[in-house]
């Protein structure tokens, strides 16, 4: 029977809709193999393209992504959307340090802070699934700690190229000599952030508040949507860790034995 020629035409359009179907079929249509018979053979779909593939991402997350396509770290691709963001480091103005109770809950100027008061116990040196509070990894900053942070809502592909960046990165020689091999870096979610993650360190301080005074000193942070390079982040990490006002290599109280 032979097909009606509007239904020959519209199927004709929509296998041509997409590359990889037209180039599977490709060698069936050199044949004149009936358009009916190239469904049921190869499976091939009707429905256009819509960029669900590769990554796992697609065009509606606005191209969140740190990520991995077809396997490979695509330097921030998603379903064929580059990241736009400069993932720019910005200085950030250091706050007065301080030691506050556990049971308060410490205030900052920025989000995320690069300094400020914080809890007397730091957190141990890792990744961690669930919120590690402010008021430790702050602390962790005065140690010369690198602080990367995620909303718990960002995408999976931020998460993954977060993980990522952390495995990445090197331990640090001074520790490993004191017997303490850890990269002097944390990653928690956080769920106060304003951005999808971000990343924070403490720079140098040279003057503190005991004069009454504001300290002088910047710290730095990259905060976006999406991860325009992993291997920046790990430089960044290297770079610019391990310069704040204490060098302490010791892990940290946080979080308590059960």
């Amino acid at each position: 029977m032979a097909l009606d020629p509007s239904i020959n035409k519209q199927l004709t359009a929509r296998l041509l809709a997409s590359e990889r179907l037209a180039d599977r079929c490709h060698d069936a249509l050199k044949t004149k193999i009936p358009l009916v018979a190239l469904l049921l053979l190869f499976g091939c779909s009707t429905h256009s393209p819509s960029g669900d593939e590769g990554d796992g991402g697609n065009l509606a997350d606005g191209g969140f992504d740190g990520g991995v396509d077809g396997g490979i770290p695509d330097g921030g691709v998603d379903a064929g959307v580059p990241c736009t963001s400069a993932n720019t480091i910005v200085e950030v103005p250091l706050e007065c340090r301080s030691h506050i109770p556990e049971t308060e809950t410490p205030v900052y100027l920025y989000n995320p802070p690069v300094s400020g008061e914080h809890y007397p116990v730091w957190a141990m040196w890792q990744k961690y699934t669930t919120t590690v509070p402010r008021g430790y990894w702050v602390h962790n900053l005065e140690h010369g700690g690198v602080i990367f942070l995620y909303r718990p809502d960002a995408p999976q592909s931020v998460k993954d190229a977060l993980n990522r960046v952390y495995d990445a990165i090197p331990l640090e020689q001074d520790c490993v000599d004191q017997g303490l091999p850890h990269n002097r870096s944390i990653l928690t979610p956080d769920p106060l952030l304003d951005v999808a993650w971000a990343v924070t360190v403490s720079g140098p301080e040279l003057r503190d508040c005991t004069d009454g005074g504001p300290p002088e000193g910047v710290g730095y942070q990259i905060k976006s949507d999406c991860v325009a390079s992993e291997q920046a982040l790990v430089n960044f990490a290297v770079n610019y860790r391990d310069h704040s006002v204490e060098t302490i290599c010791d892990q940290g109280g946080y979080p308590y034995p059960p």
